[in-house]
Order: structure tokens, then C-alpha cells, then sequence
């Protein structure tokens, strides 16, 4: 007969504290994990998913640390199940299974291209944290990383843009002989060059930068260069420095796409702006109207 006693707790941060008390054998904690759950807690992302806090027979803690602490320190309280009367050696059969990824998630709510999906929406989320942040934030630190519910939520507000760019990024990639970036890579700079819906001049320029068309001496050739000598050589480039650059090369590409023989970027920089197509029209059309004034201004005083 089992000696297990399982009991649904209104786990408040005097409970979590209270338990913290029994908290004798276990691992110790991590300060990160610990941060990433209270931000979860604060924001409103941490879900009541039925997982218990454990307790062995002489009421001492298993597992749910961390938990506790996140409570504790968020001032937040959950339903949990509380699980009394393991056997003590049970604790090294804790978190030894496989983890579900935010791409499992997402295939088992019946959505495709998952890998790419959920790669995108997790740089995307970088890139923006990289910008709003500095430079230094650690891509590592968990506070700054997606749950998979996170990545689940964005992905259903925002499945059908991102699907379409990566059936695009998708089909360039397949046409690549070297394939030097991945697809969620080129996905992201397709996003961050041309938005939720990338023209077809966005997709000229991805084309240019992964060698399928190339424009020799320009500035997205010089990128594709890098990057096809970084493939070969086995040298990995910072994706950081390949997005500055590949903004850049785009800025070049959209004004004209002239002869560039070299141009830098430095990874302690701030990514540069992208250069809206629309807007580098309507600037263009502007210049030839003041021009087209000059002409005019001329010809009547020539006159």
C-alpha cells in the first residue's frame, strides 16, 4: 500500500516560507532559476500546471525548491499539490526525464515548421531584448529566455506571418549550394529588414546575402563571402555581427545597391536601423522634386 498523500495547497508566500524550513537535503539552488521564476511569477506567465511540491516521510523537502523561493519572493500565491510521504532515495529520480521543448509544444497544438517557428520567435524576442537592453545582456541568463507557454502564445497571435516568412526563408535556404545561415536565421533578418510582411525586394536582397544571386563587389556579396569563408574554414562568426552587417548591406542594397568593397560593424555597437524600402522611395521622389524645382528655377532665369 502506498504511503503517498496528496493534498491541493493555496501555497501563499508564508506557506512557501514555512516549507523553505524543511528544506534540508536538497541540490543546491540557483539564483537565476530562482530570478526567471519570480519575473514568470510578477509577469503573469506562471501557470498552475499540476506539478506538486515533494516531501518525504520525515517531511523533509524533495522537490519544488525553487518554486517555493520564487514565491516567496514574488508575493504571489498558486494552487499546488502537495505530496507527503516519499521515500527519501526518490529524489534522484527528479528531473531526470526528457525536458518538453517549445517546439514540442507547438506540434502537439497542430502547428508546422515548428523547429523554424520556434527558433524565429525566440530570436525575435533576443533581438528585441538585445536592443531595449544593452549590448552585455547575457543570452544565457534564463530571465531573459521564453517559456515554452510564452513561445506558445506568441506563436498563436502571430502564426500566419510567421509561417509565410518561413516558407520563404524556407524555399531560399533550399536553393542554397553552401547553406551558410540557417532559416530561422534569415528568417530574422527578413523580419527585421521588412517587418511582418517582407517585400520582394527583401527577399531579392536574402537572396543576394546566401550566394543563390550574386551581385559580385556589392555589399551583400562581401557578407556572403564572410560568411561562405566562416562555413568552409570551420571559423564561427557572431551572429551579432552577421545581423549589424547584414542591416548595413541591406542600407546599401536599398540605396541603389552600389560597389562596396569593405564596411564595419562592431559587436559592442547598436544594431543599425534598417532602411524602409517605402520610405527611401518617398525620400528619393522628394530629392528629384527639388531637383526637377532647381531645373526649373534655372531654365527661367537662363531664360
Amino acid at each position: 500500500m502506498s504511503e503517498l498523500k496528496v493534498k491541493l495547497v493555496n501555497v501563499t508566500p508564508s506557506v512557501a516560507t514555512n516549507y523553505l524550513t524543511y528544506n534540508a537535503k536538497n541540490r543546491k539552488h540557483s539564483i537565476k532559476h530562482v530570478l526567471f521564476l519570480t519575473n514568470q511569477m510578477l509577469n503573469g506567465n506562471f501557470l498552475e500546471n499540476g506539478e506538486s511540491i515533494v516531501f518525504d516521510s520525515n517531511n523533509i523537502l524533495l522537490d519544488g525548491q525553487h518554486r517555493l523561493m520564487a514565491i516567496a519572493k514574488s508575493g504571489k500565491s498558486y494552487n499546488i499539490p502537495i505530496v507527503r510521504g516519499a521515500k527519501s532515495l526518490s529524489m534522484a529520480t527528479y528531473d531526470t526525464g526528457k525536458n518538453r521543448s517549445a517546439s514540442d509544444v507547438l506540434e502537439i497544438n497542430n502547428f508546422k515548421y515548428t523547429t523554424h517557428v520556434t527558433n524565429l520567435i525566440k530570436n525575435i524576442y533576443g533581438y528585441k531584448v538585445r536592443n531595449e537592453k544593452s549590448s552585455s545582456v547575457d543570452k544565457n541568463n534564463r530571465a531573459y529566455t521564453l517559456t515554452n507557454q510564452q513561445v506558445l502564445e506568441y506563436c498563436q497571435d502571430n502564426y500566419e506571418w510567421i509561417k509565410e516568412i518561413i516558407k520563404r526563408c524556407n524555399g531560399i535556404t533550399a536553393k542554397s549550394t553552401t547553406r551558410i545561415l540557417s532559416t530561422s536565421k534569415i528568417a530574422l533578418i527578413s523580419y527585421i529588414i521588412g517587418g511582418k510582411n517582407p517585400s520582394e525586394e527583401n527577399y531579392s536582397f536574402i537572396k543576394n546575402l546566401v550566394g543563390v544571386n550574386i551581385q559580385e563587389s556589392t555589399a551583400p556579396s562581401y557578407i556572403f563571402t564572410k560568411l561562405y569563408n566562416s562555413k568552409v574554414n570551420k571559423e564561427p562568426l557572431n551572429f551579432y555581427w552577421v545581423l549589424g552587417m547584414s542591416i548595413k548591406a541591406w542600407n546599401f542594397y536599398a540605396d541603389g545597391n552600389p560597389a562596396v568593397r569593405h564596411f564595419r560593424f562592431k559587436v559592442t555597437d547598436n544594431l543599425p536601423k534598417p532602411i524602409q524600402l517605402q520610405q527611401r522611395v518617398v525620400e528619393i521622389q522628394k530629392a528629384q522634386q527639388i531637383i526637377d524645382v532647381d531645373a526649373e528655377t534655372t531654365n527661367f532665369f537662363r531664360s
